[in-house]
Order: structure tokens, then sequence, then C-alpha cells
């Protein structure tokens, strides 16, 4: 019964943020940053440890959000469904070792956000399906204003967000509801090896949205080799941080002024 309800909670709380997302209302709880720490809030409250679900949470909010920073979805552009994988990758991580020790809670919770990227790239499957339909329904819709039958305007905006919401509510359901039990069962056969393994990959999985970031704020040759220097510096050079970080000004008050003079006199 547990079980069940923990399914049915985090399908409705999946359907409320993938309607956020695009269909409607879009106050942003559809980001991975606040999505996962309130999921980890409402099932780490379900199963009596709050606080290791919100640690959970801002965790995979964190790494998820880094990760597709870039990904928005503009246009005819559709992302990965980052809303429904920072909720399943919540629900099935902390619902599947929460009852484990360290090693093995945590490589559950490493599976978990490994999974939920496959799932994000199949919920832009589905939600191409879904505009597919909603493309049908605004013709339909158009189709009735021709006939003076102005009240399908409010079906098809209702009808939209229903498609998105029973999309995402019947998704989220299947995933926790035959992912859960999979997910404990692999756990427990790993060894202590393989559960320290986890635990080492999930330290470095930020790296991985770090790099995304990096990316995207450093466009040109000598910003990149500054960042490496900078790097190297607060490295090497630990017990002495006014070191690197008097560098790193002068080298921003140095370059930053050349570089904005470039721009004006290509301009």
């Amino acid at each position: 019964m547990e079980h069940l309800n923990l399914s049915l909670i985090v399908a409705l709380l999946g359907g409320i943020v993938d309607l956020d997302s695009t269909a409607a209302v879009q106050c942003m709880i559809s980001q991975p940053i606040v999505a996962a720490p309130l999921t980890g809030l409402i099932i780490g409250s379900m199963l009596g440890n709050m606080t290791a679900g919100v640690q959970l949470g801002l965790m995979v909010g964190i790494i998820l959000q880094l990760t597709w920073i870039e990904q928005l979805p503009l246009g005819m552009n559709v992302p990965p469904d980052a809303a429904l994988a920072s909720v399943l990758s919540v629900a099935l991580g902390f619902c599947a070792g929460h009852e484990f020790d360290y090693a093995k809670r945590e490589a559950c919770y490493t599976v978990g956000l490994l999974v939920s990227v496959a799932l994000g790239l199949l919920g832009r499957s589905l939600d191409m399906f879904v505009r597919r339909l909603n493309t049908n329904i605004d013709s339909w819709v158009n189709q009735k204003i021709e006939d003076n039958n102005f009240g399908s305007i409010r079906f098809g905006h209702l009808s939209g967000g229903f498609i998105t919401f029973v999309k995402a509510f019947v998704f989220c359901f299947l995933v926790v509801w035959f992912g859960v039990e999979p997910l404990k069962y692999f756990t427990q056969l790993m060894s202590v090896h393989h559960s320290g393994g986890f635990v080492v990959l999930q330290g470095l999985l930020p790296a991985v949205g770090f790099s995304v970031l990096t990316s995207m704020c450093l466009k040109d040759n000598k910003e990149i080799k500054y960042f490496i220097i900078a790097i190297l510096a607060f490295s090497l050079l630990p017990s002495n941080f006014l070191i690197p970080l008097i560098a790193s000004v002068a080298a921003m008050i140095i370059y930053y002024p050349k570089k904005s003079k470039s721009k004006k006199g290509k301009k």
C-alpha cells in the first residue's frame, strides 16, 4: 500500500511539474534545481527522513540543472524532459535506497540519477508526440473558429494541458511502480567494491555539469587559458589564497578592458 501511495504522489507531482514546463503557469518549478528538492522534501517526509530527501534533491537538481542548462524549449527545439528526469531520479533513488547502509544507498542514488538521464531523453520523445497531438487540436480549433464556435478555444487549451498532465502522470507512475524493486534488487547484488565505485562516480558527476557551464561561459581561447591558470593556481597554492586571488583580479583588470576595446573597434 505504501508503494502505491508513493507511486501516485510521484505521478501527481510529475504531472504538475511537467505542466509548468510549457503547457501552463511557467513559474519555474519545472527547473531541476526546484523540482528535485521539492520531490525530495515530499518523498522524504512520507518515508520519515525529510532531511536526507532534500539533500538528495539538491544534489540531483544541481547536477541536472548544470548538465541541461543549454537545453531550452525554444521554437521547434524539444529538449530532454529535465523536469520529469529530476522528479524520477529522486523518487527512484530515495525509494529504493533509503533502507540500505551508506554505500548501497549512495549507489541507489547514483544509479537512479543515471537512469533519469535516459528517462529524460524518453520524455523528449513523449513531448514530441504530445506536440503532434496539440497541432491536431489546434487545427480543429481553428476550423471551429471559422464556424463561429468560439467555445472551442477553451476546449483546446484545456485539452492541451490535460494531455500533458496525463502523459507525465502515467509515465511517472509506471516508472516508480515498476522501477523501485528492480533497482533495489540490482543494488543488493552489488559487492562492497562495486558500491564504493558508484559512490566515487557520484562525486565525479558534478564535474560534468560544471564542464557544460564552463563551455557556455568561456568562448574565447584567452578566457579558457586564464581559467585553467586560475584553477591551477588555486589548486597548487591552497595555503596562500591571496596570491591566486590577486592574480585573477589583475588578469580581469588587464584583459577585459582590452576585450571591450576590441569589440568597439570591430563595431
